[in-house]
């Protein structure tokens, strides 16, 4: 006779694996919830310094994530969270690793151009952890029952949360809209609904202009008699640190041809383009809530002085979201020269009687062999070595081309110099870069910029200024005080007042802090960085090893 197994026998014995197969699966799921609040907890908890409280954001996270498991279940709710665990991974890596916040980031969309070398090295490790996040997601559909089984209550209880939720968005959406990940959801909403003030207060990056067209400078010319033609060009560059200019204790073959004003303790707005681009062209000072402020920017008092004024950029409009009459946004080309003289010199031919152009450069931006032309380079440099992050042994190599990125910028600096002197008329030339470059330079061994920290050589850059002898013949006090100045201890800030006073405009600025150069020495002050929005740091009290 046929023998059966005992079915009662076969549930008992089974059972212990069924037990630890859920208790698996639960782990996982404790665990996937962590990575998942990870950018929360590491990046977002302590970010803005004027919301009500950080923990609030990681509360909202929290809600969020619980939410969506209990509607959507063990299974779904893997699947449609695998990518924001493994960023949450990848993010503190960024920040442990290079000091990077990576959602920041991602946020203001890099050009990829720019990501891949920062992003190569770690492909292989990147690669790893996508594959690893795929097991637990392969582990838990391999189980059975792994199923929300919908408890007596749960459904008013879910109702309740839900409900609480929202009134809790409700009471404190601005904070709410910036916890992760609800501000990437609420940056993708806004823009479908066409509501650019949710983006901005879901995102400070997000990539939407928040300029108000209404925003006025209360500008005028000063009275007297100017001159019939007259041109302003601010030049901003891009990752120069002022210690490697020759004037400024750099190589010798760092330096400009022109006779110029070489200001060499200059401090950023802050270490990162984004950031003190938008600080360096307005009436903001670094610590503000947001990355562009609704105000015009300088470009305004020039146009409500009678200029007419351009912006020529090799970066993307969103940096800045400029208001100039005229704004051209280039590809970049070996060489600032290449690729901004032409524009700049059908700018300079323009009908329009007095003028101000903006030149928004990629100057000695990483990777440094791709800036300049190795023909002419003062510098001999292996840049197959530049393909990864340097260490101490390939140093000298990164310095060196990084040096002739440098030599280029000024380059392009004297070629600025040499257009608007053949143009003829009164002009005046200032050139700064937007931040400086970490160079290895003390234990930490950090590399570049825009890290989670400000220091000392990321933030201290140099400015240049040069006027044509028709306009130093006008002003001359103003040109010797300028001169006199040139070792004093500056700052951003202060070089949009010395550039519009240049131009004898006088305009509204509620700022205290900020001085005009060609009038006055620097007083005793703090010079402020931002670190983060929200926050300043002393620029004076960033560290310096050696």
């Amino acid at each position: 006779m046929e023998q059966h197994g005992d079915p009662e026998k076969a549930r008992v014995t089974s059972a212990p694996m069924v037990n630890r197969r859920h208790r698996v699966v639960r782990l996982i799921e404790l665990v996937w919830g962590a990575i998942l609040l990870l950018p929360a907890l590491w990046i977002f908890g302590s970010t803005h310094a004027w919301d009500p409280g950080s923990a609030c954001l990681v509360v909202a996270s929290a809600a969020f994530f619980g939410l969506l498991r209990a509607i959507l279940g063990l299974r779904t709710f893997l699947v449609l969270t695998c990518i924001p665990a493994l960023f949450g991974v990848l993010a503190v890596a960024a920040d442990l690793l290079r000091d990077v916040n990576l959602l920041e980031a991602a946020l203001i969309r890099p050009d990829p151009n720019e990501a891949w070398p920062v992003i190569q090295p770690y492909v292989l490790w990147i690669t790893l952890a996508a594959v690893l996040f795929a097991v637990p997601v392969w582990v838990v559909f391999r189980t059975p029952s792994t199923r929300t089984v919908r408890r007596k209550g749960s459904v008013a209880t879910l109702a309740a949360i839900t409900v609480a939720s929202v009134l809790f968005g409700a009471v404190f959406h601005d904070t709410v809209l910036r916890a992760w990940p609800l501000n990437v959801i609420s940056v993708a909403a806004a823009s479908a609904i066409g509501r650019d003030d949710f983006i901005s207060t879901a995102s400070p990056y997000a990539a939407t202009n928040p300029r108000l067209a209404s925003a006025s400078w209360g500008a005028s010319r000063l009275p007297g008699v100017h001159p019939q033609k007259e041109t302003y060009i601010l030049i901003i560059g891009e990752s120069v640190r002022a210690d490697r200019l020759g004037a400024c204790g750099g190589p010798r073959q760092v330096g400009m041809e022109h006779d110029a004003i070489i200001y060499c303790d200059v401090t950023s707005g802050s270490s990162s383009t984004h950031t003190s681009v938008p600080l360096l062209i307005s009436r903001d000072m670094p610590g503000g809530a947001y990355r562009v402020s609704k105000d015009a920017t300088f470009m305004k008092a020039f146009e409500e002085a009678g200029f007419r004024t351009w912006w020529l950029a090799l970066q993307e409009r969103g940096i800045a979201w400029p208001d100039a009459d005229t704004d051209m946004f280039l590809s970049p080309k070996r060489t600032d020269r290449e690729a901004l003289l032409p524009s700049l010199r059908s700018a300079l031919a323009d009908s329009a009687s007095r003028k101000l152009i903006v030149l928004h450069a990629y100057g000695a931006h990483f990777s440094y062999c791709d800036r300049y032309d190795p023909a002419t380079a003062a510098f001999q440099a292996d840049c197959s070595k530049l393909s990864q992050f340097p260490n101490d042994s390939t140093l000298p190599e990164f310095l060196r081309a990084y040096d002739n990125a440098v030599a280029e910028s000024l380059r392009f600096v004297d070629a600025v110099i040499s257009e608007a002197a053949q143009a003829g008329g009164a002009s005046f030339v200032m050139y700064t870069p937007d931040h400086g470059e970490n160079l290895l330079d003390d234990e930490r061994k950090l590399f570049q910029h825009a890290l989670k920290d400000p220091t000392h050589w990321d933030t201290r850059v140099p400015a240049v200024m040069w006027a044509s002898d028709e306009w130093r013949a006008g002003n001359a006090a103003r040109w010797e005080r300028l001169r006199a100045n040139h070792g004093a201890k500056a700052m951003h800030a202060d070089l949009v007042p010395t550039l519009l006073n240049a131009a004898a405009i006088r305009y509204v600025d509620e700022r205290q802090a900020a001085i005009d150069l060609g009038a006055t020495s620097p007083p005793a002050r703090i010079r402020w960085v931002m670190r983060r929005l929200g926050e300043k740091v002393d620029g004076d009290q960033l560290g310096r090893a050696r």
